[in-house]
């Protein structure tokens, strides 16, 4: 069955997603340590799977709230966004952000694992991501 969306629209509206990346992110990727023939270990490595890339990073609205203990803990859901064309992330990859807009900039040198992607094939304009804040290095 041919998609309902033309080419056109569908280029027009992830030119527009892509335009509203303020944010600059470096992809990496943590190969598994393995060991060798000789049985000798050997670390696991970072590698970079793109090193400027345009993202948006953005909470979705209306966290959830849990109750531990007597405490309410407040359970936000963070989305990040890289454009339709780039490279694909995996769960376990890591993105840093290199560059913040100036309103921004506490966002700079943040570090943030994929947790899972959203899926919707042709109907996204972005790529989407769930993500969790990681500790820096």
């Amino acid at each position: 069955m041919p998609s309902p969306i033309s080419p056109r629209a569908r280029d027009y509206v992830r030119s527009r997603a892509t335009a509203v990346m303020e944010y600059r992110c470096k992809a990496e990727r943590l190969n598994k340590a393995t060991v060798d023939d000789q049985l000798v270990a050997q670390p696991a490595s970072r590698t970079t799977l793109a090193s400027d890339l345009p993202c948006r990073i953005w909470e979705i609205q209306g966290s959830s709230s849990v109750l531990v203990g007597d405490t309410t803990v407040m359970m936000q859901n963070v989305q990040l966004s890289t454009p339709w064309n780039s490279v694909i992330l995996k769960k376990d990859d890591e993105i840093e952000i290199t560059y913040a807009p100036t309103q921004d900039t506490a966002m700079m040198g943040k570090r943030f694992k994929v947790v899972s992607t959203a899926f919707a094939g042709e109907l996204r304009a972005t790529r989407r991501y769930n993500v969790k804040a990681v500790e820096r290095r």
